[in-house]
């Protein structure tokens, strides 16, 4: 009998155990392993005004790695009305920066990680490249994919274009505008079609006769001058709109769809007309 009951002594679970059921957290030995986990903040893109929908970057304040209290200035961020200092609402280290300044994030998105301790930075960092990996990559800008195409080759290099040095004036014209010329070389030339002005007479005094007149007509015609292409103007730079302008821009562009109403009035004034008369009569106006 006495066997029997030690048995069933044996069976009944201890107070010890009967805690440790119950929830009661249990002493780490030296064969067990404790895990902590690391306690990372997110630092979010702030709204600093009702209508803001996204913020840009403008720098950080503070680098990776440095020690923060609750308080500090952290980043300045451009919004649609003016830059402010955002400040960080706990202690801790800036363990990663996920949005780099000049780029701009959506408000509530996380934009940098906050380590409690400095040992949680390497923890605070590859969450950090998680986070880059998962984010959809923008797609690239129309800029750089013309960078990557080949360009295309160069043109090929006008021929030099001969330029005529400018014919001297014959003597028959330079008395005047009137044509020196015998009778028979004007005749000759208004048959052919040659224009004296631009015939140089050998007869005397720069007269011009008959000879000179088949000289001009059998003489090759000059070609017309070839115009040299012109050099390709190069284009000017795109620049972004600030946050600020961007904003401006938007508003002004909505104004446009805002209805317009314009209301008339109809007033009698021929009381006052009569009284602006007789001020007048009065100071003999």
């Amino acid at each position: 009998m006495a066997g029997l009951l030690h048995l069933q002594s044996t069976l009944l679970p201890s107070a010890s155990a009967l805690r440790r059921r119950a929830g009661a957290p249990v002493p780490c030995s030296s064969r067990r392993r404790c895990r902590v986990e690391a306690k990372i903040r997110e630092i979010f893109m702030p709204a600093l005004s009702s209508t803001m929908t996204e913020g840009k970057i403008v720098s950080w304040t503070a680098a990776e790695g440095d020690r923060l209290s609750k308080g500090d200035p952290v980043v300045v961020v451009e919004s649609d009305k003016a830059d402010m200092d955002v400040e960080t609402f706990h202690d801790g280290f800036l363990a990663a920066v996920l949005v780099p300044a000049g780029e701009s994030a959506p408000v509530g998105s996380a934009i940098a990680l906050l380590a409690e301790s400095e040992e949680e930075i390497p923890v605070a960092q590859s969450q950090a490249a998680s986070f880059s990996s998962s984010s959809p990559s923008p797609p690239p800008p129309q800029e750089t994919a013309q960078e990557a195409s080949p360009s295309p080759p160069p043109p090929p290099p006008s021929a030099p274009v001969a330029v005529s040095a400018p014919a001297l004036p014959s003597p028959a014209t330079q008395g005047g505008g009137r044509v020196v010329a015998s009778p028979y070389a004007k005749k000759l030339a208004k048959d052919l079609g040659v224009d004296l002005f631009s015939v140089t007479g050998s007869g005397p005094g720069g007269r011009i006769v008959a000879k000179d007149v088949e000289a001009a007509l059998a003489a090759p015609k000059k070609a017309a001058p070839v115009t040299a292409a012109r050099p390709d103007v190069p284009l000017g730079s795109t620049v972004p709109f600030t946050t600020m302008q961007g904003a401006v821009s938007k508003n002004m562009v909505e104004s446009l769809a805002v209805p317009t109403f314009r209301v008339g009035y109809t007033i009698t004034t021929d009381a006052l007309d009569q009284l602006y008369k007789k001020v007048r009569s009065f100071h003999n106006l």
